[in-house]
């Protein structure tokens, strides 16, 4: 059974993922107020929004979305179903689709990472990142004494990393949302 032809090739995903991002957002060139020198009828000083030059004596500039970049919004200006855009990113299935879904992910990811530095509710970001980005909440558990000491000498080493184990993953289970820890 032969698969289904491809409906892009490696220039013609990379040109259009590139048109998805531009077609949602615009490049603003980073300001900031700076004295005219004058003052206003009141003596007030009067600022002028002026480009910021970076290191490099460049123009900086940010990508400003109008629309916030998702996969899903993605996938639907591309005319695939979301499984189709999972299968492109497998560098094994479509190692010629590689750098353009990298590149692609890596815009959805920074995206995401700058809001967790500008919003105040950010479960929604975090909730992504987590599932669809590889992070993960980091959480350590650190014995007691009197666990250490009732451990120590009543278990061997290889029986106390088991239990640090199961100590964890009871741990991640109690963490997880509509969870409450009781039995069937």
């Amino acid at each position: 059974m032969a698969g289904r032809e491809k409906k892009y090739t490696p220039k013609s995903l990379e040109k259009a993922v590139g048109n998805y991002f531009m077609s949602i957002s615009r490049t603003q060139p980073v300001t900031e107020p700076v004295w005219t020198g004058e003052l206003d009828e009141r003596g007030h000083k009067v600022y002028e929004l002026q480009p910021v030059m970076n290191d490099l004596g460049e123009i900086m500039t940010h990508r400003e979305y109008a629309i916030p970049p998702t996969v899903s919004g993605l996938c639907q200006y591309l005319g695939i179903h979301r499984a189709t855009w999972a299968r492109y990113c497998d560098p094994e299935q479509y190692p010629e689709f590689c750098d353009t879904t990298t590149r692609a992910r890596g815009c959805l990811r920074a995206y995401l990472e700058e809001q967790l530095l500008i919003r105040k509710d950010v479960r929604g970001i975090i909730f992504d990142l987590q599932n669809n980005h590889g992070y993960a909440e980091k959480k350590e558990i650190e014995l007691g004494r009197e666990t250490q000491k009732v451990l120590g000498g009543k278990i061997a080493p290889e029986e106390r990393e088991e239990l640090l184990s199961l100590l964890q993953a009871e741990m991640r289970n109690d963490a997880e949302p509509g969870t409450d820890g009781a039995g069937d």
